[in-house]
């Protein structure tokens, strides 16, 4: 009851992985409900990933800028846009382009 993490424009703890380089958000708190990050997305092709990403709980995605293109494993490839959002199964293959 009553924690508060404030994270500054650019401040957040930089994680990259095999696909996407992530910043977290609202590091400083523990035992948090969700994980909160930003992540910038290079500009790739869908072939060049090694196969789908998938991982355990649900994903929330908010284009903050820029075009993506969402692809998952059962449903047509989603181009977004900036304010565009999607909540998905994260369990079901999924890559961001």
């Amino acid at each position: 009851m009553g924690r508060i993490a404030v994270t500054k424009s650019g401040e957040g703890q930089g994680h990259a992985t095999v696909s996407y380089k992530h910043e977290m958000l609202a590091g400083a708190l523990t035992k948090k409900a969700r994980l909160p990050y930003r992540a910038r997305l290079p500009a790739r092709l869908m072939e060049e990933f090694d196969g789908w990403v998938r991982h355990d709980r649900v994903e929330f995605l908010f284009v903050l800028t820029g075009t993506i293109r969402l692809y998952t494993e059962f449903d047509e490839p989603t181009e977004m846009r900036r304010g565009d959002s999607a909540y998905y199964d994260a369990a079901m293959g999924h890559n961001v382009v």
